[in-house]
C-alpha cells in the first residue's frame, strides 16, 4: 500500500494530463516544481522544461526520476527569482501560490502561451493542510488574476482525488496574441 501511495504522488497532475493533448508542444516552466513530477511528464511529451524549487533535496530527487530526460532543474527562491520575459509557451504551477509573482506568470508568457494553474482554496481549511489563509486563494481570486487572459477552463471547489476531499481552483488560460 505505501509503495502505492508513493507512485501516486509521482503522477502528472490530472488538470495537466487533461489539457496537455491540446496544447502545442514548446518551452515550458514548472514554478515550485517539487521532485518534478509535472515536469518529468512535460519532459516526456516533447517540451524543453525549466523547473523552479527552492529545495535542492527536492530538486536531487527529481533529476533522479527524470533519468535521461532533458529538464534543467533550478534551484532557486521564487521571491527572488526573475521569470525571463516572453519565454514560454506553458507556465503551470500547482500547490503553490505566491501572489507577487502573478504579473511576472503573465509577462513570461509568449503571445499566445498558456498558464495552468492550480492550488489551494479557503475551503481546504477544513481538510487539512495547508491552513494559513496567506497561501489559500479566496473565493474567485484565481480567476480574477488571469482575469487579462483567455479563459479556457475554470472550476473552483471542493474535489475528491485519490480519495480525499480538498478545496481548489484550477484554470487554464491562453495569453492573447498583442
Amino acid at each position: 500500500m505505501d509503495s502505492d501511495m508513493h507512485d501516486k504522488n509521482r503522477d502528472p497532475s490530472r488538470l495537466l494530463v487533461d489539457f496537455i493533448p491540446s496544447l502545442p508542444v514548446g518551452r515550458a516552466l514548472d514554478i515550485a516544481c517539487g521532485e518534478g513530477r509535472n515536469a518529468i511528464y512535460l519532459a516526456r511529451e516533447g517540451f524543453n522544461v525549466d523547473a523552479i524549487d527552492i529545495s535542492d533535496a527536492a530538486l536531487n530527487k527529481g533529476r533522479t526520476a527524470a533519468g535521461g530526460l532533458k529538464i534543467n532543474f533550478i534551484a532557486a527562491d521564487l521571491e527572488a527569482f526573475q521569470i525571463p520575459g516572453n519565454s514560454y509557451d506553458l507556465i503551470i504551477n500547482f500547490n503553490y501560490l505566491q501572489r507577487s509573482i502573478v504579473s511576472e506568470i503573465k509577462r513570461g508568457l509568449k503571445d499566445g502561451g498558456y498558464i495552468i494553474f492550480e492550488t489551494y482554496t479557503l475551503e481546504q481549511q477544513q481538510f487539512g493542510s495547508p491552513r494559513n489563509p496567506e497561501f489559500l486563494l479566496k473565493p474567485n481570486e484565481l480567476l480574477s488574476m488571469f482575469k487579462d487572459l483567455h479563459i479556457i477552463y475554470y472550476r473552483e471547489g471542493v474535489v475528491e482525488e485519490g480519495g480525499r476531499k480538498k478545496g481548489i481552483a484550477s484554470l487554464v488560460g491562453k495569453k492573447f496574441k498583442s
